[in-house]
């Protein structure tokens, strides 16, 4: 039990990192559009580089955040309609085999997201304006899998907890179940 909690706490630090940075990237291209709308209509011209930045911090930031939700029940997109006539232990249940599905999702991501880093890297491609090794902007895709992984991994376990301990107690992920 005090090793499942310090794993809870360790997980939640680790989630207010990636909230932190997930905050710091909406923030960033939300001023950087902004800046460029200005730009066009104040200036007779816009900032080039902007599409090619917002487009590659989008990633990061919807990777980031898919992997923050994998951590809640109901965070990510599932069969809901199914799980809802289950007892709350087919629930539990439901809810392992979904962790184990998204782990392969995780995989695929993880796996060809360091293919296309390594073809990168090995082709030393830049982007068009800011001349940024794309190998940089890619490494989101493998990271966000990753982040992605060790959630689904958290869920799994809190599941399986609460399906040992019972339910009194559970939060999850900022929300408290109850039944």
């Amino acid at each position: 039990m005090k090793a499942y909690k310090v794993y809870k706490k360790i997980m939640d630090v680790f989630t207010g990192v990636e909230k932190g940075i997930a905050a710091f990237t909406l923030a960033l291209v939300t001023i950087i559009t902004f800046g460029n709308v200005l730009s066009r209509y104040i200036l007779p011209t816009s900032w080039s580089f902007t599409e090619e930045l917002v487009i590659n911090v989008f990633v990061l930031m919807s990777m980031l955040g898919v992997a923050i939700c994998a951590r809640d029940e109901g965070g990510l997109v599932s069969m809901a309609l199914f799980s809802g006539i289950l007892p709350r232990r087919g629930q539990r249940i439901l809810n392992i085999i979904m962790v184990l599905f998204g782990l392969v999702f995780c995989y695929v991501l993880i796996k060809y997201g360091f293919i296309r880093v390594d073809k990168l890297i090995a082709n030393h491609k830049r982007t068009d304006v800011l001349r940024v090794l794309e190998w940089k902007f890619a490494l989101a895709v493998p990271v966000g899998g990753v982040c992605m992984a060790l959630h689904l991994v958290e869920f799994a376990i809190d599941n399986i907890h609460f399906m040992i301990h019972g339910e009194e107690g559970y939060q999850g992920g900022g929300e408290v179940y109850t039944q």
